[in-house]
């Protein structure tokens, strides 16, 4: 009996700046790691709204299976290869529709809802990076074999680090990294810090807009490097999100790879994260709630090293790239043998 090949993948991808391309490099980087062939297709963001602009390129020759997002236009799949898509966060979620404008819903509804639901129909497998997620696609698009595999963290690059002996007294250090988005709960940074009171600082990463306004006790990092990123989160003393809605949640597995403490609002794929440690979430938009957590933990030094080493131990047994890896290349090889 022949031997079916080994999954050989390519990942034609709209680069968006987002978290999805973060997921895409981090697969392929682990896909080579694993001795898997895999080698990432950047396309303008343009071709996300203009397809027809962008010049559709065949796969590579040793390609025998292609992974996408659920947004890339089907102009650029490859015709001849099993297709792989992954949803990240459905934007059709009725949970999603408060947080954005009135011209990303027409957006989404014109052209990604219909793109989407016809991506999770024609493709051979379908992932999504949490259960929240895929119960939405299922939902959404009625297709029960959809498939959740979480995402992971590099447990070998963020890693805690020692850092008493350089820290002085307060204040206490909260980083917050992400998007200055409603979604990601940028106009509840005012009413968090002020909860806050006396002996906090506030490190906001990731806004291209470092000048919006905040109290004294924010500083505004601006966007800055994946290295800087990692320093920021192995320097502070907890990490904090105000997102209100997340496909999973980067922000806290990565806080709970570095050692640190998470804090954010209960729901959607955050909630899954922090299985764990449920008590570190607060309700939505309780930035009232989500302060007082943050200085129970100032308050408590016993409880702070149980939540650091409970969520080190998470992040690197329930969330690792080997277990998601071995997920992923189990789903290229039965998309492969339903292509055949």
């Amino acid at each position: 009996m022949e031997t079916p090949p080994e999954p050989a993948v390519w990942l034609p991808t709209i680069r968006a700046n987002t978290g999805a391309d973060v997921f895409t490099t981090r697969l392929c980087s682990a896909l080579n790691a694993a001795g898997i062939r895999a080698e990432i297709t950047w396309l303008p963001h343009r071709a996300e709204v203009m397809p027809w602009t962008v010049a559709a390129l065949p796969p590579p020759a040793w390609a025998n299976v292609a992974h996408v997002n659920s947004w890339l236009p089907q102009r650029f799949w490859p015709r001849h290869l099993p297709i792989v898509v992954t949803v990240h966060h459905l934007v059709h979620d009725p949970a999603y529709a408060p947080y954005r404008s009135a011209a990303q819903a027409i957006y989404h509804r014109s052209i990604i809802l219909p793109r989407e639901r016809a991506a999770i129909h024609d493709a051979a497998a379908v992932t999504t990076v949490s259960e929240y997620v895929r119960g939405t696609v299922i939902e959404f698009a009625g297709r029960d074999d959809t498939l959740s595999i979480p995402n992971w963290v590099d447990s070998t690059r963020f890693i805690p680090i020692p850092t008493a002996s350089e820290r002085v007294p307060p204040p206490f250090r909260l980083l917050i990294a992400g998007s200055a988005s409603r979604r990601k709960g940028i106009d509840l940074l005012p009413s968090f810090a002020a909860a806050l009171g006396t002996g906090f600082q506030i490190r906001f990463a990731g806004s291209d807009t470092p000048n919006i306004l905040g109290p004294g006790n924010v500083v505004m990092l601006g966007r800055i490097s994946d290295e800087a990123l990692l320093h920021e989160y192995q320097h502070c003393d907890a990490v904090v999100s105000l997102s209100r809605y997340e496909g999973f949640g980067y922000t806290a597995l990565e806080a709970m790879a570095c050692g640190k403490p998470f804090f954010g609002f209960d729901g959607s794929g955050l909630a899954e994260v922090m299985r764990h440690n449920s008590h570190c979430l607060a309700p939505l938009e309780d930035v009232v709630g989500l302060a007082t957590r943050c200085r129970n933990l100032l308050a408590d030094h016993q409880l702070t090293r149980q939540i650091c080493m409970q969520g080190r131990v998470q992040a690197t047994t329930h969330f690792s790239e080997h277990t998601a890896i071995r997920s992923y290349l189990d789903t290229y090889r039965m998309a492969m043998s339903i292509n055949r």
